[in-house]
């Protein structure tokens, strides 16, 4: 089952808007008042990589096949959403079917867009609803998001607003500002790792995988009789094959280790999986 990131927070403090911009199009409904979504949006969003980009230039493949990042716009929380406020019972439902957690603050004024609390205070916008998701029995991973109108003075703002800058980013929704690295950070957020696969020099893949899983794990990726008559693997870092300008050379120059079943995959690895069916 594929790992999801549920993108949560006070109404009109951009969900939707942000939403959208990952998509790169308009998928969400984006309205200026509250509870817009009602149904939550699901998007599956291609994770940057240069990495890929440039296996890309050197291979030149007929197909490729990048990481990606499920996200889900669930509707603005309130306070009380745990005693069904706001269809908060209906919203928090939600939220416990997702791996991951990106909670989206509003520190952007706009006069159209009221602010359903009057006033724009990110600290305490946080605050409320890390308590209905505390009230909630709700604890996963999260990344905070400072929905700003402009990105300046990053460690400023957010320790301003009490967050800590280790698990804190700054957006702008609206110009999509910030939204590659808010994808990467949330690809992290959910533990993944990314491998890539070369088939016969037609098609290159990046696969998503939890970190610290063993070939056979990364192989049931690809396919699962792929994992059932696994033998070995050849294993080597994207960078140094890129540097070295081909698998066919590398090997030749000995810098493809061979591997078993039981090793760990690393980050940016290129594998060929060695099985019989």
């Amino acid at each position: 089952m594929a790992l999801s990131v549920g993108i949560v927070g006070l109404p009109n403090s951009g969900k939707s808007t942000l939403f959208n911009a990952l998509l790169k199009r308009q998928q969400a409904l984006v309205g200026n008042y509250p509870f817009t979504t009602i149904e939550p949006n699901v998007g599956i969003v291609e994770v940057p990589d240069d990495d890929l980009i440039a296996l890309i230039d050197l291979i030149n493949p007929e197909k490729v096949v990048p990481a990606t990042v499920k996200f889900i716009d669930i509707a603005g929380l309130v306070k009380d959403a745990h005693q069904g406020e706001g269809l908060g019972n209906k919203f928090l439902a939600k939220i416990r079917e997702v791996d991951a957690i990106i909670h989206i603050i509003r520190g952007f004024e706009a006069t159209d867009v009221p602010h359903f609390y009057g006033n724009v205070d990110p600290k305490r916008d946080k605050e409320i609803v890390d308590l209905e998701l505390e009230l909630a029995g709700i604890k996963k991973p999260t990344l905070y998001v400072l929905n700003v109108d402009k990105i300046t003075n990053y460690e400023l703002r957010i320790t301003d607003c009490g967050l800590r800058i280790a698990n804190s980013l700054l957006i702008n929704a609206k110009k999509g500002e910030g939204v590659d690295q808010l994808i990467k950070a949330a690809y992290d957020l959910l533990g993944l790792i990314t491998f890539y696969t070369i088939k016969g020099g037609r098609e290159v893949t990046a696969w998503p995988l939890k970190s610290g899983s063993t070939t056979v794990e990364a192989a049931a990726k690809v396919h699962t009789d792929m994992a059932k008559g696994l033998i070995k693997a050849e294993v080597i870092p994207v960078g140094e094959l890129l540097k070295i300008g081909g698998w066919t050379k590398a090997k030749t120059l000995g810098k493809i280790s061979l591997v078993g079943k039981d090793y760990i995959i690393k980050d940016k690895e290129v594998v060929e999986f060695k099985f019989n069916l």
